[in-house]
């Protein structure tokens, strides 16, 4: 991932209503989620922003506790509440500024993560 890209500072390519809608669904599964989840997941990105690199890119072991944080912090909400967002982001083309393969990798791993994290949804 290019931390340095002005991707992540664009708004996306969906008109500013749908754009409001799609960021209501995150709020509202964000209200949701247990606190001590919210609690764990903001301290990791915490601590992973005070240890990145100069291109912003993160340790491993904070990489991977921010991806603990965020399954535990979603598995936390009925799953109605996880496709209502990914609904609402559906049509936002976000990835016409990758490369094709590795976008097919990152969603095999979003997936194969999903699968975890389904697996102690409530």
């Amino acid at each position: 991932i290019d931390w340095t890209s002005d991707v992540y500072g664009k708004l996306p390519t969906q008109p500013p209503l749908q754009v409001l809608k799609a960021i209501n669904t995150m709020l509202k599964m964000g209200a949701s989620m247990d606190s001590a989840a919210l609690k764990s997941g903001a301290l990791a990105h915490s601590q992973a922003i005070a240890h990145m690199d100069s291109k912003g890119v993160a340790t491993l072991a904070d990489y991977t506790a921010i991806n603990a944080a965020i399954g535990h912090m979603i598995a936390s909400v009925p799953a109605s509440q996880t496709m209502d967002v990914y609904n609402a982001f559906a049509k936002f083309n976000l990835g016409k500024d990758v490369n094709a393969e590795d976008a097919k990798a990152a969603y095999q791993a979003l997936m194969d993560f999903k699968d975890v994290v389904k697996a102690s949804q409530r």
